[in-house]
């Protein structure tokens, strides 16, 4: 890929692509200020006047959003939250290709994976909002390139853990399997093939049973919501009283039956790696069947490095974001799948290293940790 234009200038002009995208859907549609977003700077108005009641209660889990947000309200120019994101996510873009470089031993692959995570649209358009989601990958993706990257852990990389755990729900799916990796893969040849998924399993259960969660966040487990909104039982939640997902998913079984609760996890298994919907426009559903080549080539390279502790901790992050949608719910726009993207651009960066260099009858071998 380097062999016609040099690194700087591939970087460089995906770089202006990029801004340029960017900058079209800005004076096209706008930003994404509605609805949630009111709600992420409402609770940094909140906190700039003092007030902790809503950080430290519904929105503790997207605490560290709310807090990137307060420093942009304060001066009255929330806009420049939506540079900063843009900052960000070009800063992650990069961290995750010098992660590319470090694993496949190869600067082809880091320049692959600048490209696809920068140019990736279903990613980047979630820059312009004031929803989690581009600020959220970002910060992930910047944790999970600095934990690889380096032997040890310092502040910045602790800094970003709790940056990443606190600014979704899902932020545990990307700093435990990092964690977890790295202690199981120390002695990987040396134990039993069957014990690395005994800590992930443990955790996903812990997950379920963890009580607390607000009834509308279990209604569409109850309720047979494939996607958030769409369900298939809606009268199912009279004479629901529990408070975790175990509880809604015991209830579906007893209620539903054994055959549907599990129709319904693997319908929503599929839907979460089905990029097109059905109330999508038949051009946006076309332009997002072109990423199904990204995904096979991710697919490929977590194959052909599988042996590689950092792949088989993308591996984890993969199947656990996965498996809460499948116990859980799937959601409209594609949402949660969004920062998985740079995973499958490392990964596809990866298959694309060694696929490049079978075609080319180079010999390269597993360089990473």
């Amino acid at each position: 890929m380097s062999g016609v234009l040099s690194s700087r200038s591939i970087r460089g002009l995906a770089t202006v692509i990029w801004l340029g995208a960017l900058t079209a859907l800005w004076f096209q549609r706008g930003l994404f200020d509605d609805k949630e977003a009111m709600k992420y700077l409402g609770c940094a108005d909140q906190v700039l006047h003092g007030d902790f009641h809503d950080l430290l209660g519904n929105y503790l889990k997207y605490g560290a959003y709310v807090l990137f947000l307060v420093p942009f309200v304060a001066l009255g120019e929330t806009w420049l939250a939506i540079v900063a994101q843009a900052v960000l996510a070009w800063l992650s873009a990069r961290a995750v290709s010098r992660l590319a470089v470090h694993v496949g031993g190869d600067a082809r692959g880091g320049d692959f994976a600048f490209v696809v995570i920068l140019l990736c649209f279903p990613l980047q358009q979630w820059v312009l909002g004031y929803y989690t989601e581009s600020f959220f990958t970002s910060v992930a993706m910047l944790f999970i390139a600095r934990f690889w990257l380096q032997e040890n852990t310092d502040a910045l990389t602790v800094f970003l853990a709790c940056a990443t755990v606190f600014a979704r729900p899902v932020g545990m799916l990307f700093v435990l399997p990092c964690v977890l990796g790295r202690m199981l893969g120390r002695s990987w040849l040396r134990r039993p093939i069957w014990v690395q998924p005994i800590p992930y399993i443990a955790f996903l259960v812990a997950a379920t049973l963890i009580p607390g969660i607000a009834r509308d966040q279990l209604t569409p487990i109850v309720e047979g919501h494939v996607i958030c909104g769409f369900p298939e039982l809606p009268q199912a939640m009279e004479g629901f009283a529990g408070t975790s997902i175990f509880d809604a998913q015991c209830h579906l079984f007893a209620e539903q039956g054994a055959p549907y609760a599990i129709g319904l996890f693997f319908r929503r298994l599929a839907s979460f790696f089905v990029l097109m919907k059905p109330y999508f426009s038949t051009g946006h559903n076309a332009f997002l069947a072109a990423h199904y080549a990204l995904l096979g080539l991710a697919l490929a390279g977590l194959w052909l490095w599988r042996s590689v502790m950092v792949v088989r901790s993308l591996w984890w992050m993969i199947l656990l974001n996965a498996l809460v949608v499948a116990l859980t719910h799937d959601e409209w726009s594609g949402r949660f799948f969004v920062p998985l993207w740079p995973l499958v651009g490392l990964l596809s960066s990866l298959a694309f290293i060694r696929l490049g260099s079978r075609f080319l009858g180079e010999s390269r071998g597993d360089t990473g940790p």
